[in-house]
């Protein structure tokens, strides 16, 4: 496939998973403001997010098999089709019962998995670490964007048209996704009872050390900090917004410029457990911090450090996968990594209740230190291959 064919590719994949990211950042702010507005508990406004977390648990693995059987340009497009019109329905202000099962919809689209597959098979050996980085990093960076306009919105706007809003923006991405990307269909496919077997060992042990330390931020940095910087703080919706959009853009734009620096001549597991190490003693830190702008460096500290973990973590599980079943092993790995997500957001609230929001921080340093515990069971060596194969040319269609 020639190199402007593989670029467009990426972009097009890129746009539409960006919009998506960009409409979820706003709703971690329009939500959790909202509601606590209203009156509504901590952990009532963390079982929105625990909805959507657990769906993208169950959605991972339903995701990977759909772009198995179906193909990887009909899933990418249904999936930011679905994600416009729910934002659409939002015109007719649903109540918490119906924005429950709004964001249990909403989290079964997986599209995390539906762009790495696509930077799996669409790009080269030698840029893919920066594809894939530059793909879920600028994710990142979207969120926060998307948070920023989330808490701009939510002041000036009424809280229905606030959401409906970012529908336009998924249903342009869907217009050109439509008119641009190509299609690909895997080779292998896997049998349903067969799925866990298919999956290599270090790509489970890779997603259960990656999952731990999305449980660690989720725990504080979901529900936690936007309820936290409005209560404790005192600051306004607006601030809460830009605040948290600083922190997730740093995140992503230092994560995919990295990513260009990190070379394979890192012993891959050896930087997963110093990047890690760091984020324990933050954890503590937040936990015990009473001045607003001491509080603020150790959460971009935190945006920092982590960034540069997880770019080793993206670009192993593209290295660990196969060509042949790369949404069935990708699937699988999201799958454990996302199953960590709604039991941190949802024990995080329930502590934040009853004990007092430092213990959503104490929780992430647990996270942390059993995700270095799990990185110790990764191999040492964990070289990429020598050679990625192109996908031959029966497997593409226009």
């Amino acid at each position: 496939m020639p190199s402007d064919s593989r670029n467009r590719t990426i972009f097009v994949v890129a746009l539409g998973f960006w919009s998506v990211a960009l409409t979820l950042g706003a709703l971690r702010v329009i939500l959790p403001v909202y509601f606590a507005s209203v009156g509504v508990t901590v952990s009532k406004i963390a079982l929105l997010f625990v909805l959507f977390k657990f769906s993208e648990f169950l959605a991972d693995i339903g995701t990977g098999v759909a772009a198995n059987r179906v193909g990887y340009r009909p899933s990418f497009i249904g999936a930011l089709g679905i994600h416009s019109l729910i934002s659409f329905l939002f015109v007719f202000k649903p109540t918490l019962a119906v924005i429950y099962l709004e964001r249990f919809v909403r989290g079964l689209i997986g599209m995390p998995l539906l762009s790495s597959v696509y930077v799996k098979h669409f790009s080269r050996r030698e840029t893919q670490r920066f594809h894939i980085n530059m793909m879920l990093g600028l994710r990142d960076a979207a969120k926060g964007i998307g948070m920023f306009f989330g808490g701009v919105l939510i002041a000036f706007l009424p809280f229905e048209y606030s959401v409906t809003m970012f529908a336009f923006i998924t249903t342009g991405a869907a217009v050109v996704a439509l008119l641009y990307l190509p299609d690909l269909k895997e080779e292998a496919r896997t049998p349903l009872l067969k799925i866990w077997g298919s999956v290599d060992g270090k790509t489970k042990a890779l997603a259960v050390a990656r999952g731990l330390l999305h449980g660690a931020r989720d725990a504080w940095g979901i529900v936690i900090l936007p309820v936290y910087l409005a209560v404790v703080f005192g600051l306004s919706p607006a601030i809460i917004g830009s605040i948290m959009m600083g922190g997730l853009v740093f995140h992503g734009v230092y994560e995919t410029l990295i990513s260009r620096y990190v070379g394979e001549r890192y012993e891959q597991r050896q930087a997963l457990l110093v990047s890690g190490l760091p984020l324990l003693v933050i954890c503590l830190a937040m936990a015990v911090s009473t001045s607003l702008y001491l509080f603020l460096v150790f959460v971009f500290l935190y945006e920092l450090i982590e960034a540069t973990s997880v770019v080793y973590y993206h670009q192993l599980k593209l290295d660990f996968s196969s060509r042949a079943q790369t949404s069935i092993d990708l699937g699988t790995y999201e799958a454990i990594s996302d199953a960590f997500k709604p039991v941190a957001v949802l024990i995080s609230g329930i502590l934040a209740d009853r004990f007092g929001f430092s213990w959503a921080f104490y929780l992430s340093a647990v996270f942390v230190f059993f995700s270095l515990l799990m990185c110790l069971r990764l191999p040492k060596s964990m070289s990429r291959p020598v050679e990625v194969a192109r996908p031959s040319v029966g497997l593409f269609s226009s």
